[in-house]
């Protein structure tokens, strides 16, 4: 039996998951990257005994230079920001920070926060012209496209799949957090790849990615694409929501003990931020 080796980011668990219950004759050991780092020692000593070393193509160098294994290959994660345009990362006292849904902040929020709004007024901004002269509208189509191509990339075809997963309800909770489905259907696509016939099954293994922060898809957001929309928002590691409210009022509390430190975006969303400030500025006069 061959004996397989995943690590890979939060979607560890769900693709290990994945992998076993398409597939008998595949012993399938795994951890996440952090998990994998905590034990280098270890994994160092046993890494060319697997079959395959199955990893995220994103970690190769960071802990570990996967690339001289002779067993190596790679699943990418689905990123995809079209339902979720208003997020981003933040980068404060040199480190990510968190807001009160974890690593991803609204744009909306921190460029009304910048710019002296109250929370009242910041709630104003959640809109649909806002939206629109944001560029929130018209992501789908260069998100899509930027998906499929890392996918290709590894030689994993996931158009079709990606068809039927735009055609349901909307099949991530964050820009880099996907539902259980869509990982189900990488693994039984890599198993394809590998020469693997998958199990005649349509079991998904349990969504472990509910535990974590859930975002909601604006209803104004909702509406272009056929999804269901709310301004509620799951914290993480509680089965709990919030309102936009709350998040706002939360969000302007993490910011405040930073003063008189700066806080701005991570590089990769400074123009597209830069854009959302002057939307606020226009929509206010």
């Amino acid at each position: 039996m061959e004996n397989w080796l995943l690590v890979s980011n939060c979607n560890t668990f769900g693709l290990a998951n994945s992998l076993r219950l398409l597939t008998n004759g595949v012993k399938i050991d795994h951890a996440d990257y952090w998990a994998f780092r905590s034990k280098l020692d270890e994994y160092k000593q046993t890494l060319t005994e697997y079959t395959k070393v199955i990893i995220h193509p994103d970690i190769n160098g960071l802990a570990y230079d996967f690339s001289a294994l002779e067993n190596l290959s790679k699943i990418p994660s689905i990123k995809f920001d079209a339902y979720h345009p208003d997020l981003c990362t933040v980068v404060a006292r040199g480190a990510m920070l968190d807001s009160p849904l974890g690593p991803f902040h609204s744009m909306i929020v921190l460029a009304a926060y910048q710019a002296g709004y109250d929370v009242q007024t910041t709630q104003s901004f959640f809109r649909r012209d806002v939206f629109e002269r944001c560029g929130y509208f018209s992501r789908w189509d260069m998100e899509r496209d930027q998906l499929l191509k890392t996918f290709a990339d590894q030689g994993l075809d996931i158009s079709s799949k990606f068809r039927t997963w735009s055609r349901g309800d909307c099949f991530m909770y964050g820009i880099n957090h996907s539902k259980a489905r869509p990982i189900h259907d990488i693994a039984q696509l890599y198993l394809e790849k590998c020469g693997i016939e998958p199990n005649d099954t349509d079991l998904v293994p349990s969504d472990v990615m509910t535990a974590g922060a859930c975002y909601p898809v604006y209803p104004e957001i909702a509406e272009l694409f056929g999804v269901r929309g709310s301004y509620m928002f799951k914290v993480p590691q509680e089965y709990k929501q919030i309102t936009l409210g709350q998040f706002i009022e939360q969000s302007f509390h993490i910011y405040s003990k930073l003063a008189p430190d700066p806080f701005l975006p991570d590089v990769h969303y400074t123009n597209r931020h830069d854009l959302v400030k002057s939307t606020l500025a226009e929509a206010q006069h």
